[in-house]
């Protein structure tokens, strides 16, 4: 495998690259906090429920991050929504829609989807803080750190409340 040249890795195409991903995880959590109270009413399991909860508090807290590293950078933020995130929630709702008079089956497609969308999230920080780091933004480097931390948090509640409703420990 060849290394990029030098000439793909300048500062500014790396910055490019930084805010044009920073929008798209930043408007994944729009999509996140307009659609998880959605969730929250259909979802039976009263653990889940929390979990979805907590999700978005630490999506508003994450966004308020995320809209620092933007002023920082004197960049926006207002682009078109995370096509991916936002085609997952659809899905999940839809799911969750069909099977409403299941709620088992319900209970589990939110926690599939939602599973799916903190991994994204957690791998979409893990870049992120990477290229903070390459172009020297360390500032924005730690900041990203700590949206990864909330995402990685997330992500094991989720797996913890999917072992609770399956009666079995997750894996580590």
């Amino acid at each position: 495998m060849t290394q990029p040249s030098k000439q793909t890795l300048s500062d500014d195409s790396l910055r490019t690259v930084f805010v044009e991903q920073l929008t798209i995880l930043y408007n994944a959590k729009t999509n996140l906090i307009e659609n998880l109270p959605r969730l929250v009413e259909q979802c039976t399991f009263q653990n889940l429920k929390s979990a979805l909860r907590e999700d978005l508090e630490d999506s508003k807290t994450q966004m308020a991050t995320l809209k620092e590293i933007f002023k920082l950078m004197a960049a926006s933020w207002e682009t078109e929504k995370c096509l991916g995130v936002d085609a997952m929630i659809r899905e999940a709702l839809q799911q969750v829609s069909y099977k409403q008079d299941n709620h088992y089956e319900s209970d589990m497609s939110i926690l599939f989807y939602l599973s799916a969308i903190q991994n994204m999230q957690v791998g979409a920080c893990k870049i992120l803080h990477l290229l903070a780091k390459k172009i020297a933004y360390q500032p924005y480097a730690q900041l990203v750190l700590e949206c990864l931390d909330i995402s990685r948090d997330n992500s094991k509640l989720i797996q913890y409340v999917a072992g609770e409703y399956f009666d079995i420990a997750p894996d580590a």
